[in-house]
């Protein structure tokens, strides 16, 4: 494809396209964290760094750019190899971002694709014009505030112009309301319930304030408020309202609606407001209807290392975040301490909720990346209803049971309740081998089990082979176990929520990669970066597949390949004891033997 002429790259029909997308880039050129329009134009190439992506024409282009970043944010045309191995033409802008780890001083890269700007650009001219002749007609005016610049303005339109009518910082109007002499005591402390509604980024709220606090109007009387606060990039970014002059007060509304229904410290709901919030969407039959309870992993450490006014601002950058991402697809509430709930709606599928979800995690994990020995995770349960419930109580137990889950397994995950692999949740009271997990097991019934499972193996072949995965799963912990055979190791069978799922494990055709392995055939590896250099490809294909830790066992012949049983651990490396590794790799060699 020539920058000179693109027509026939316009003219292409693609299945996706982007108007604008953001990215940060850490070092090796890797990238941290996206949107979610990034990560769909990247799909899953989102794992390589960026010169592998770039058309090799423009590699030199881009590294000059970054020479430069230091003197000003760079502007440049690039190719990028995207979600289908083609190359798309982008509009790229580079700034630094102010992180530094590792010695590499990150940066953002902002994306536009080039054939989209002449057509994003008169949309958006009728979308602006359509809306001013919709607040030409509204008889009312209009409240702003931008968090940056802390300043505050009410304006209204006549003839779909913008005219001011005050403005000022907020803190100043405060002060000039605390001093005042013509407002009354109740007047003033209903302008502090909207100063605090409005510093604590409340989702909405609304508050009756007198005229006179905004001395430039010319209207007087009581202005009655009704506000809501917008983010953008993962952080509170305006509060937009409407004020209506006149009318009569609202009628009592539901309790999420009122102004107790929400948490001083986030502005989110509070308990007892999300939780009507999803009933209510629970009784209406709301389409697409999610409910996942959240939890901040280790946070006790993270007050107990950094102090407890650091927690408060993971609190309120993690409840940011949440609400920038979700948007207008549900409510975010919280429970109290590191707790949450999101309500998830109009979700078209469990493959978008994984698409939220992954750029949600990412996002957390970056916010605090450049503060040493902090690792910001978070451990996620969730169900849908109404698949797994018809009643609140009823999804919030299988979502607080698929949470616990998540946490046993290692945390920094999200547990999708799944009745065929967690079985139907019980009581606390109960057994817990209904959720399919076993929370401590004594060694001597490892043993016990592993002899059951060697003799199921060797008397019914193939079809004890999922039976007995599923169980190894519950019996050590592990996240996913996966087998390959044939002539060009194909994943024929797999238990487990994998993410980019290896289809077939072709780095053990490679010399160096069998040279892992043991004389038994058994290779585990805790350390994935070791693969970087001496094994590329595999390197590629267990990132994909977010492996933190494997145990594999193969069956190799005069250095063929010809079967390989992988334990895999997503996301992490736990450690194993002595005896867990022995027993894995028993029931490993012998699974990798019958599908030879």
């Amino acid at each position: 494809m020539s920058l000179s002429n693109i027509t026939a790259y316009g003219n292409s029909d693609g299945e996706f396209q982007m108007y604008y997308g953001k990215a940060a880039v850490k070092e090796g050129y890797y990238l941290a964290s996206g949107d979610e329009k990034f990560y769909q134009l990247m799909g899953n190439n989102a794992c390589y760094s960026i010169p592998e992506l770039l058309h090799p024409e423009d590699t030199e282009a881009f590294f000059e750019a970054v020479k430069k970043l230091d003197e000003q944010p760079q502007c440049l045309i690039v190719r990028l190899r995207c979600y289908n191995d083609e190359y798309r033409c982008l509009y790229a802008v580079l700034k630094h971002n102010g992180k530094v780890f590792h010695n590499f001083r990150s940066f953002d890269m902002e994306f536009c694709e080039i054939m989209s700007m002449k057509e994003r650009f008169v949309r958006n001219e009728d979308f602006l014009h359509k809306y001013r002749e919709f607040m030409t007609l509204f008889p009312g005016m209009f409240l702003e505030y931008d968090y940056d610049s802390d300043a505050l303005q009410i304006y209204e339109y006549c003839n779909i112009k913008y005219s001011l009518l005050y403005y000022s910082t907020l803190e100043e109007t405060y002060l000039n309301v605390q001093k005042s002499t013509e407002i009354t005591p109740e007047e003033k402390a209903e302008f502090q319930k909207f100063y605090e509604a409005v510093k604590s980024g409340r989702d909405h709220f609304k508050a009756d304030m007198n005229a006179v606090i905004f001395d430039g109007n010319k209207a007087e009387g009581i202005y009655k408020c009704s506000c809501c606060t917008m983010f953008k990039e993962d952080k509170r970014h305006k509060v937009v309202g409407l004020i209506f002059i006149t009318g009569e007060k609202q009628a009592a509304k539901t309790y999420y609606l009122s102004e107790s229904a929400y948490d001083p410290g986030t502005g989110l709901l509070n308990k007892r407001a999300i939780n009507e919030y999803a009933v209510e969407k629970i009784q209406n039959r709301t389409r697409g209807l999610y409910l996942a309870i959240i939890d901040i992993d280790d946070f006790k450490r993270i007050n107990d290392n950094f102090g407890h006014l650091f927690g408060d601002e993971v609190l309120s950058k993690v409840s940011e975040i949440m609400k920038s991402v979700l948007d207008f697809r549900g409510a975010v509430g919280r429970f109290g301490g590191d707790e949450f709930m999101i309500v998830f709606e109009g979700i078209e599928s469990e493959k978008a909720l994984r698409q939220i979800l992954g750029v949600m995690n990412r996002r957390i994990q970056w916010a605090f990346q450049e503060v040493e020995n902090l690792t910001l995770t978070t451990s996620i349960g969730i169900v849908k209803y109404p698949e797994d419930g018809l009643k609140f109580d009823e999804l919030f137990q299988k979502a607080d049971k698929s949470l616990y889950i998540a946490k046993a397994k290692g945390k920094n995950r999200y547990i999708i309740y799944d009745e065929k692999k967690h079985g139907v949740i019980v009581n606390e009271n109960t057994s817990d081998k209904g959720i399919g997990l076993m929370v401590t097991i004594s060694d001597e019934k490892k043993h016990t089990a592993v002899s059951e499972f060697v003799l199921q193996l060797y008397q019914e072949g193939r079809q004890a082979l999922k039976p007995v995965m599923e169980q190894m799963q519950n019996y050590f912990g592990i996240d996913g176990v996966a087998l390959y055979s044939g002539s060009d190791l194909k994943r024929i069978e797999s238990v487990g929520n994998y993410v980019n799922p290896i289809q077939n494990l072709s780095c053990m055709y490679e010399k160096s990669y069998q040279e892992f392995f043991s004389a038994e055939g058994v290779y585990e590896e805790s350390q994935i970066i070791r693969l970087e250099n001496k094994s590329p490809l595999a390197y590629q294909l267990y990132i994909r597949q977010e492996i933190g830790r494997f145990i594999q066992c193969a069956v190799i012949s005069d250095g063929r390949p010809l079967s390989v049983a992988a334990f895999d651990f997503f996301n992490r490396a736990p450690k194993l004891g002595t005896t867990d590794l022995g027993l894995i790799k028993i029931v490993g060699r012998l699974m990798a033997e019958i599908v030879v």
